[in-house]
């Protein structure tokens, strides 16, 4: 895997946390990295491929997600980097609706050993749905 450069800001040590972090997941058994940004991963129990954006947005919003949709063609998820990380309620509903995850670091661990990892987020103490919504 080669480090090459992107327009999107991604420093160099979160892309390799963020491999190593793909690569030392337990439903992960391959990963490849192109475009300095894109990983493309093979699931093992679902026996899947997905194609993973990393990117380092404190909100990601729907104008960057139609932007990495735009230059890297489809992904399977945008992962927008640690649990600081958020996005909007809009984003979210797009990437939904597409069957595209949208995750930060504290949502992409549980998202990766869903089936319809699209759908997953995390539950409060009454089960109640949890996102990482954010404000412009």
């Amino acid at each position: 895997m080669t480090n090459g450069c992107n327009d999107w800001g991604v420093a160099y040590s979160h892309i390799v946390w963020f491999q190593n972090l793909l690569q030392t997941h337990k439903n992960i058994e391959c990963v490849e990295r192109h475009d300095d940004i894109v990983f493309e991963t093979d699931r093992k129990v679902q026996n899947d491929h997905l194609r993973i954006l990393c990117c380092n947005e404190y909100t990601m919003g729907l104008t960057a997600v139609l932007r990495g949709l735009q230059e890297f063609g489809h992904v399977s998820i945008l992962y927008i980097g640690g649990g600081w990380c958020g996005y909007t309620k809009q984003a979210k509903d797009y990437c939904i609706g597409q069957s595209i995850g949208l995750f930060n670091t504290n949502e992409i661990h549980g998202a990766l050993w869903k089936n319809d990892y699209w759908n997953y987020h995390k539950r409060d103490e009454k089960g109640n749905p949890v996102y990482s919504y954010k404000t412009g």
